[in-house]
């Protein structure tokens, strides 16, 4: 089949998705588009590719169209079963040439020049960072640009590393690139991403400057007061997590959805997920089973303020991602955590600072404890010093837990979950530790990895993220404690708690 006949067949009307019209239209170096679910966002950015390759300007050497670009996804299965299925909608086999699946996948595009159009040399890299090979691979690529699907399950480090790849392909003999950029595609998320960062509140400017794209709802939150006196279920209106909902009419790509696609996809939903997935809306949406499904957000969150003559029990996690979590153990056995620290690629003199700090302006007299992981304890191979020698040498008296094992520490914080104390849950937690009451409310999960006999398996390990750091460094700080009740012995690390304060001593004496 001729290029020009190829090209009739692709589906490239979006007359309809006005957001993505904008989105086309935009010349920003980095664009998102965030919507509902089946709002066309993933056809939209592959359709994008193809805009591009046939947009790119004929080398001057042969008259051929040249561009490469990478399509990266978080895993493989994700990778083969929606992202590429979606591109193979646009693009099938049968008309477009086979696809080379052994890895990484690729899609080689080749039209020759036909009847005065210039023949077109696309190459499509398929990549899934939960394959180390394809991610060695992403490093080295040369692209013309690249499409992130579902970018919200990326760091944005793998967003960063992509903008230093792109604008590489095709060389200057073949004329360089007249395009190039990075296209993202999300479902929403929560408001401590990185993407909702960037996108309403730091958005990046100038020459190589972002761009951020919303789609409308998919359904419309109906106040009871607007809702029909009588059958309203069968005026098109759908009851689902205690609210009614109508399909928004302003929603993109309705007119390529099955009648009553919003309605059917409701079905069975909880609140957080019709907020995110059908009304397209930043909300925290739990993905796996919690660490802690013994922790209720409702009941455990409160305005808690720390109690003079209590000592203060301080948990780290230590690593890239430091992080440390406050807290108080009541004389009636409550625990009351006031303040988090929470970090994001912070090394460990940096933290070391900021920690003295909050210990210095919030807790000053008070007697403090400092737990921390006893990897902690391994040393340096280029400075020969452990995480808790470089604590003291900031005048922080560190000890570390009794054992690292994550079950123990689990069962630290689910022990007083499980405790009422005066009518009131043992564990309390002030409302401004948003970072762990995420984690505390399955941020922090056992990843599901398979479905079947009306029964979910789940990983035995949990998933480590950007929540796990700050409800490991929460483990410590009660592990510190509670491990010689959970074990009916005491531990070698109890020693008297002290003071608040920078130690003055002598680091090289």
């Amino acid at each position: 089949m001729t290029a020009n006949k190829s090209m009739k067949g692709l589906k490239l009307d979006f007359s309809s998705s006005p957001t993505v019209a904008q989105f086309f239209n935009s010349r920003a170096f980095v664009r998102g588009l965030m919507g509902p679910v089946g709002s066309g966002k993933s056809y939209a950015c592959c359709a994008e590719i193809f805009r591009r390759a046939v947009q790119q300007k004929p080398s001057p050497r042969d008259g051929i169209k040249y561009t490469r670009f990478a399509i990266v996804r978080n895993t493989h299965p994700m990778l083969r079963t929606t992202t590429l299925k979606t591109w193979l909608e646009l693009l099938p086999e049968n008309t477009w040439g086979p696809v080379k699946y052994a890895p990484p996948i690729t899609h080689h595009i080749k039209l020759p020049p036909r009847d005065g159009a210039a023949g077109i040399d696309m190459e499509v890299i398929f990549l899934a960072l939960d394959d180390p090979k394809d991610t060695r691979k992403l490093l080295s690529l040369e692209l013309t640009g690249a499409w992130v699907n579902e970018c919200r399950e990326l760091p944005k480090a793998v967003i960063d590393g992509l903008t230093h790849r792109v604008g590489r392909y095709p060389s200057r003999a073949d004329g360089g690139p007249s395009w190039r950029g990075v296209i993202m595609d999300t479902n929403p998320m929560d408001d401590d991403h990185w993407y909702y960062r960037l996108s309403e509140k730091e958005r990046p400017t100038g020459r190589f400057g972002w761009d951020f794209f919303r789609q409308p709802a998919g359904v419309i939150d109906v106040p009871l007061e607007e809702l029909p006196e009588e059958m309203p279920e069968a005026q098109g209106y759908t009851h689902q997590a205690g609210k009614w909902w109508m399909t928004n009419p302003s929603a993109e790509n309705l007119k390529n959805l099955p009648r009553g696609y919003y309605d059917q996809l409701l079905g069975g939903k909880n609140l957080d997920w019709i907020k995110c997935y059908a009304e397209g809306k930043y909300t925290f949406v739990q993905e796996g089973r919690p660490v802690w499904p013994e922790y209720n957000d409702a009941m455990m969150v409160a305005d808690v303020q720390p109690e003079p003559g209590v000592p203060v029990h301080v948990g780290l996690d230590f690593g890239l991602t430091p992080a440390a979590v406050f807290a108080q153990r009541l004389p009636n056995n409550r625990w009351h955590v006031l303040h988090e620290i929470v970090t994001e690629e912070m090394g460990l003199e940096r933290f070391c600072s900021l920690l003295k700090a909050d210990l210095e302006a919030r807790f000053s007299g008070y007697e403090f404890m400092i737990w921390g992981d006893p990897a902690g304890m391994q040393r340096d191979q280029i400075f020969e010093t452990t995480a808790f020698d470089h604590l003291k040498t900031h005048g922080l008296l560190a000890r570390p837990t009794a054992t690292n094992a994550f079950r123990t520490r689990r069962e630290a914080l689910a022990i007083p979950m499980g405790r009422l104390i005066d009518g009131k849950p043992g564990f309390m937690i002030n409302r401004n530790c948003y970072k762990l009451r995420k984690s505390l409310g399955g941020g922090y999960h056992y990843k599901r990895v398979a479905v079947g006999a009306g029964h979910e398996r789940f990983k035995d390990s949990p998933n480590k993220n950007e929540h796990s750091h700050v409800g490991d460094a929460a483990g410590y700080c009660l592990l510190g404690s509670e491990h010689k009740i959970m074990t009916k012995s005491a531990t070698p690390f109890m020693s008297k708690p002290t003071k608040a304060k920078v130690l003055e001593f002598d680091v090289f004496g």
